[in-house]
């Protein structure tokens, strides 16, 4: 289950490519300050806002209200001291608390993406549960119709949800599963702008366990529910919540997130390890995308100028590392080298044939060559190997960590992939498939925010050299955008 998320990755490389017309939505990394946001967003054109104030309850007892500002293209859940802004323009759920003046920046790719990963989850688990001929009972909670509630998303290919609507005399509806009441509506008198119809069609969809189908019945309508009650079974246990709208206004404001907020780059995290690995690797990635980390990304000319220092010295595996970190950060073609060619302006240069040559008679150099080649088809004979290569003699072993860390993460060796993780990021942050690897890793611990943090930074890097490992991430996006457009 934990490697669903690495199945949709390899599977987005075969989405259609974007239009030539169709410019892909800007990404607003992470690091991004709320100013920086405000400025990629560009100007509000349409400042039209729909402000809803609801109190609520559960199972009769009363909950703290729920206030929603609903704009063209974002909409804003205000919760006491806590704002989240779900901006449908940048594709962003922006955390804001108030009492601390500080914003949290988020994907909602990594929201959509979790849904699925967890609407599978639950999809095999209930089918493991009826075919097991133990298992007596299968919990209500894992009824496909309870499932697709709960998460939002209808299950591929499966029969819609048998739900029956009764309209009401008075303009509302109830909605039936089985025998059944599962939601019902009262209608109200507040119109709905259609410019901000899809916004607040995100919102049921987002902020309310309702089913798709519900919600976006709800969604249809013209006016905002004067009531709005449906059942959840989120806890294990079904429970009635109860929204009654006690204000409605039309107005004009601008998008709203402050430009003098402060930026917490991460939340907060306990003890998480996913949360504590992230913060080991935080600083040297946040270097690295201002360019300051070790003074700049190392260029073509100086890597090959190390390389050239390196052979001369009689130092074959540390010039065979610093060759692999130079196809790692600079993509394989700095690699070749032609010493008659225009490339020999770009640092010393040693053809493919002379470098084979001389690795060839080098074991450390052989061994790693080999173990790069087994990384796929035999993972746990790579590590071995990996693992007897000693590096203790070279200025750049932590090239050998890069490798280690990817196949200890996928064998579900956390811990030690966290070591590797953190000592190839202080030996050279610029690297992307470091950030794809240490992305894929909290997706299998299935922590998506955290995924898409490192996929957003590492997309974010100065000097990056297309296609990379995380190029097909575009597609993956577009492809999740064009699945899912009431939830973008």
């Amino acid at each position: 289950m934990r490697s669903l998320i690495l199945f949709l990755l390899a599977a987005a490389m075969f989405a259609a490519p974007a239009r030539a017309d169709e410019a892909p939505a800007p990404i607003a990394n992470p690091s991004l300050l709320p100013a920086s946001i405000l400025a990629l967003r560009g100007p509000e054109t349409d400042p039209a806002q729909l402000r809803l104030a609801f109190e609520r309850t559960r199972d009769g007892r009363p909950e703290p209200p729920l206030e929603v500002w609903v704009g063209a293209d974002y909409f804003a859940l205000i919760d006491g001291a806590r704002e989240t802004i779900y901006d449908l323009r940048l594709r962003r759920r922006l955390v804001i608390d108030r009492k601390a003046g500080s914003m949290t920046n988020f994907s909602l790719y990594g929201d959509v993406i979790f849904r699925q990963i967890e609407l599978t989850r639950r999809v095999e688990l209930e089918k493991a549960l009826r075919q097991d001929p133990e298992q007596t009972e299968v919990p209500e909670s894992l009824d496909p119709f309870w499932i697709e509630s709960e998460v939002g998303l209808v299950v591929p290919g499966a029969a819609p949800a048998k739900i029956e609507r009764h309209d009401r005399n008075d303009g509302g509806a109830s909605f039936m599963y089985g025998d059944r009441e599962v939601a019902s509506f009262a209608a109200g008198s507040h119109k709905i702008p259609r410019r901000l119809r899809h916004s607040y069609g995100a919102f049921l969809r987002h902020a309310l366990p309702l089913h798709p189908a519900i919600a976006a019945a709800i969604g249809d309508t013209d006016y905002v529910p004067a009531e709005l009650d449906f059942v959840s079974e989120a806890k294990g246990e079904r429970q009635k919540i109860a929204l009654r709208l006690v204000q409605a206004d039309d107005t004009k404001d601008a998008f709203p997130l402050s430009a003098g907020l402060s930026l917490q780059l991460l939340p907060p995290g306990g003890d998480d390890a996913n949360v504590t690995l992230l913060r080991q690797v935080l600083n040297p990635m946040i270097e690295a995308l201002a360019g300051r980390a070790d003074g700049g990304p190392r260029s073509v000319a100086a890597y090959r100028q190390q390389i050239d220092d390196a052979l001369q010295g009689g130092r074959r595996f540390e010039a065979a590392l610093l060759l692999t970190e130079l196809a790692l950060q600079r993509g394989r073609g700095a690699v070749a080298c032609d010493p008659e060619g225009k490339d020999a302006a770009a640092g010393p240069c040693h053809s493919k044939a002379e470098i084979d040559k001389v690795m060839s008679v080098d074991p450390r150099a052989v061994a790693m060559f080999e173990a790069m080649g087994l990384q796929t088809r035999d993972p746990d004979k790579a590590l071995v190997m990996w693992r007897t290569i000693d590096r203790s003699d070279v200025a750049d072993p932590y090239v050998i960590d890069i490798f280690e860390a990817r196949l200890l993460s996928v064998r579900g060796e956390r811990e030690e992939a966290s070591w590797s993780f953190a000592a190839a990021f202080a030996g050279n942050p610029y690297i992307t498939t470091l950030y794809r690897d240490l992305g894929d890793h909290f997706a299998r611990g299935e922590r998506t925010d955290l995924a898409w943090f490192c996929y957003d930074l590492g997309r974010a890097l100065p000097n990056r050299v297309k296609p990379d490992p995380l190029s097909d991430l575009d597609a993956l996006e577009q492809k999740l955008a064009e699945q899912y457009p009431e939830l973008f």
